[in-house]
């Protein structure tokens, strides 16, 4: 199960939500303020936060934005006690998976937690996987990154010794380098990878 937060700057909506979540199994952590879950809440881990949209000092729809420029796989639900359909789409275009009037509805909050459980742990291992082939792509050699160029062009190996101006053996050397750096079996993993390093 992922880390839960709620972010209210209302305690007596603190303690409600969280005896309503606590009656559906989970555990959340609870902030009052913005700056106190950003002290706190480690943004590039799986987790699922509920924020308060209307806070004094960093409103929700700013701690919101500032989670998305970290590039965080954090799943938001945005939750308010008066908003607009102005703030709703606001909220959704920034990111936030669903946008929740207070008081919150259990059954559809469960059902969203369900889901933005799984979108967060998603994203998460989508970012694990990325880090993993930049640190890959960091062992390459700068001629092991041109042969790369080359066969993901798909060129053969004849073509791109032609290219370089080197032996067609030491192509197949440095292109057997590259699928042992990337930890990859052929062109085809090889072009998977690499698309998921693109932003």
């Amino acid at each position: 199960m992922s880390r839960l937060y709620l972010v209210d700057d209302d305690q007596d909506v603190l303690d409600s939500l969280n005896w309503m979540l606590e009656g559906m199994g989970y555990k959340p952590e609870t902030f009052l303020s913005a700056d106190s879950f950003l002290a706190k809440v480690d943004l590039k881990q799986a987790g699922v936060a509920i924020l308060d949209i209307q806070m004094p000092g960093i409103d929700g729809l700013e701690l919101l934005r500032r989670i998305h420029q970290q590039e965080s796989p954090l799943s938001v639900i945005m939750l308010t006690g008066h908003g607009t359909i102005s703030m709703a789409v606001q909220a959704i275009q920034e990111g936030a998976m669903d946008f929740l009037e207070k008081p919150a509805d259990g059954d559809k909050l469960l059902s969203l937690l369900k889901k933005a459980s799984e979108t967060t742990e998603d994203a998460f291992k989508r970012q694990q996987l990325k880090l993993s082939i930049i640190q890959r792509l960091a062992l390459l050699t700068p001629r092991e990154q041109e042969v790369m160029t080359y066969v993901l062009a798909g060129k053969l190996n004849k073509v791109i010794a032609a290219e370089l101006n080197v032996a067609q053996r030491t192509v197949e050397l440095h292109r057997q380098k590259v699928m042992q750096k990337m930890q990859v079996n052929n062109v085809a993993e090889l072009a998977y990878l690499m698309a998921i390093t693109k932003p």
